[in-house]
């Protein structure tokens, strides 16, 4: 009525009656849709620029999302990634992530970040930041986690020379 343009969406149906055929048709506003749109695209936009490792994965473990940050970290491609076991970033032996992780994520708690190991695709082992967080559906029941990881390599070696210096 005030001129205003907004996204809509259209709907028709065709009805047989006994004067002929008519048309039925539903105009709706989908103005709000448009942004939360929006707002999923910029999100996924920032989570697959990251430099850093940004994994999904269901309660069983299974990988569901894996950025370009995961890709350069772990040396595994997005497709070789999905519907695969977290567990084949972890180091054979050695550090491993912390069974209890699960069940803390369950009952909503909040997990610190931590330092561990990861397993890249080429068989080295690197040193790692690791921050999870549960991911919940649209109940509010936790659903899976999120496992954010960055590469502390370059950290960690020159807190190495810093010791060998200072000694």
């Amino acid at each position: 009525r005030d001129g205003t343009e907004f996204p809509i969406e259209i709907s028709l149906s065709p009805l047989e009656t006994e004067d002929g055929m008519l048309v039925s048709s539903t105009i709706r506003d989908v103005t709000e849709r448009k942004r939360a749109d929006e707002l999923r695209f910029r999100l996924a936009a920032i989570v697959d620029s990251s430099d850093d490792a940004i994994i999904g994965r269901t309660l069983a473990g299974i990988i569901t999302s894996w950025n370009t940050g995961a890709e350069r970290i772990f040396g595994y491609t997005e497709h070789e990634a999905l519907g695969r076991s977290i567990s084949m970033l972890l180091p054979p032996e050695g550090k491993a992530e912390d069974p209890g992780i699960l069940d803390r994520l369950l009952r909503r708690e909040r997990i610190e970040p931590f330092e561990t190991l990861g397993h890249r695709k080429d068989g080295r082992i690197i040193p790692l930041s690791v921050t999870i967080s549960s991911v919940r559906d649209a109940a509010g029941n936790v659903s899976g986690s999120s496992k954010m990881a960055r590469d502390i390599t370059d950290r960690k070696r020159a807190e190495e020379a810093l010791r060998e210096s200072e000694q």
